[in-house]
Formats: structure tokens, C-alpha cells, sequence
């Protein structure tokens, strides 16, 4: 983790790349095999993995961050 008191922004930014990047993909993906009223709902389903996605993964980060700190103050 990096030697600051936030959170890690490292691990923080390569998780939004992998979201971002799974989400492209899978929106592209629907775009061409899906009609255009199942893609309406295939765009709204994805984001909202998504997006659930994000804030699990910037709770753990933060949780994550919450722990070193109490540890490093036990010390």
C-alpha cells in the first residue's frame, strides 16, 4: 500500500480501469449482438453493475485503509 494516510489510489485507479475496461467491452459486445430494445436494458443492467461494482470496491479500499490505520496506532 502506498506511505500515505489516504486511501491507496493505485489500487483504487486500477480497479476503475478493470470496471471500466469490462464494461466497454461488454456494452460493445451487446451493441452488436443485441436488438436495439433488449440493448435499452442490456446498457442500464451493465451500468448498474457497474456502478454497484465501484462503491463495493471503494468500500474495501476503504475499509482496507481504516484497518492499517487503527493497526499503526496499536503500535
Amino acid at each position: 500500500m502506498s506511505g500515505d494516510d489516504g486511501i491507496d489510489a493505485g489500487r483504487l485507479g486500477r480497479l476503475l480501469l478493470l470496471i471500466g475496461f469490462v464494461t466497454a467491452v461488454s456494452l460493445l459486445t451487446s451493441a452488436r449482438v443485441l436488438p436495439s430494445d433488449l440493448f435499452s436494458v442490456a446498457v442500464v443492467a451493465i451500468g448498474s453493475i457497474a456502478l454497484v461494482t465501484a462503491i463495493i470496491g471503494f468500500l474495501i479500499a476503504a475499509g482496507a485503509t481504516y484497518d492499517e490505520q487503527v493497526s499503526a496506532s496499536n503500535r
